[in-house]
């Protein structure tokens, strides 16, 4: 999971170890009150809706804004048993894994982004990428942007 091996920038970063990076965000997902699926499923949905739309870009139930930037090719999930012939099939398979997106809350203006197929390596793997890594998509910040946990202080 390290730069240049799935992918240019990897999913961790040089000194991080997987295992701490699942084990932190399962504490922070704990705090939350929330399992790594319900974050992920309305994530999904909102990147349904954006690939659905003609211009890349939706709103959706007048709480949010989600643009897609498409691009040709797909990440290869880093749990993905034979990489160089297939994708990997954990909970179901993944979907979004040639976007990249941008999330606004409508409400209060907040912005997140991240890649597509942070989507698959949430609700299959518990993983939001290594703290280091330019694409993680943070578990308490997915969770306020979506309404599922208070805002910050």
């Amino acid at each position: 999971m390290r730069p240049g091996v799935f992918s240019q920038t990897g999913f961790l970063g040089e000194d991080e170890r997987l295992v701490d990076v699942l084990a932190s965000d399962a504490r922070t997902l704990d705090d939350l009150g929330l399992t790594a699926e319900e974050l992920a499923a309305p994530l999904d949905r909102l990147l349904d809706a954006a690939e659905e739309a003609g211009g890349r870009s939706a709103r959706v139930d007048n709480r949010f804004e989600i643009r897609i930037e498409l691009f040709a090719g797909f990440q290869i999930c880093p749990w993905a048993t034979h990489p160089h012939s297939g994708q990997c099939t954990a909970g179901g398979g993944v979907r979004h894994a040639s976007v990249e997106w941008q999330l606004r809350n409508l409400a209060d203006g907040s912005r997140l982004r991240g890649p597509g197929l942070i989507v698959h390596l949430i609700g299959a793997h518990g993983f939001f990428e290594g703290i280091r890594s330019p694409h993680r998509v943070d578990p308490q910040s997915l969770a306020r942007i979506l309404g599922l946990s208070p805002p910050a202080p």
